[in-house]
């Protein structure tokens, strides 16, 4: 089985090799390494690749305007293997999920009002896939508020049949979430377990198989 994390972010290279050893021992076959500098996080990114595991570059852009969004997806989408869109407004997420370099809105607890029906028809057009991050439930804020954001979100996605990625968000080691602990939680919040599973392996699986490849195709054509 392929277990897909798509979002490790090292603070340091000694975090990297802590993490693609440990990520290795739970038996994932793929990561995202995200960092804002490219060459950085190709560096982590080969970490991970020693181990035998399959590792791409990813960044995270926030969206409160759109206009402002594109112009940043212009300069640096094919720096990286996928680009993630963190929204500040409902438009932001709809328009983000239709961008053919988008692969991932990350819609964090308190944004679970936009995983709705427009937003799962926005994703199908464009090809992109819901994601949502575990690193919430571990610290800062509410703890329960965490819970219940991340829990509709989820129970939203799979109701609707939209595409759920779920990722650590990890930093370091001690952060990282083995994929079944990730299943065993989205079954605890109500997901059937084929779903809980596709979190972890289809569906960024298949994000990874378009969205890497549309970045490839875009520095093969420059």
């Amino acid at each position: 089985m392929k277990f897909i994390d798509l979002a490790l972010e090292p603070r340091s290279l000694r975090d990297a090799m802590e993490m693609a050893s440990l990520a290795k021992i739970m038996g994932y076959r793929l990561v995202a390494v995200e960092n804002n500098d490219p060459q950085r996080a190709r560096e982590y990114a080969r970490v991970f690749t020693g181990e035998g595991i399959e590792a791409l570059t990813r960044v995270t852009i926030e969206a409160e305007s759109w206009g402002k969004t594109v112009n940043i997806l212009k300069r640096i989408a094919l720096s990286f293997d996928l680009v993630a869109v963190k929204p500040k407004s409902a438009e932001a997420a709809r328009l983000a999920a239709r961008d053919p370099r988008v692969g991932l809105i990350v819609l964090p607890p308190g944004m679970a009002r936009y995983m709705d029906k427009s937003q799962t028809a926005m994703l199908r057009e464009g090809g992109a896939a819901i994601e949502i991050r575990f690193l919430p439930l571990l610290y800062g804020g509410d703890p329960r508020a965490s819970l219940r954001g991340t829990m509709i979100i989820a129970r939203r996605a799979a109701a609707y049949e939209a595409p759920l990625v779920v990722t650590s968000g990890a930093r370091t080691r001690w952060e990282m979430w083995h994929p079944r602990a990730v299943q065993a939680m989205l079954v605890a919040f109500g997901l059937p377990e084929t779903i809980a599973k596709l979190a972890v392996t289809g569906y960024p699986a298949a994000i990874v198989n378009t969205k890497a490849r549309y970045h490839s195709q875009g520095r093969e054509a420059d």
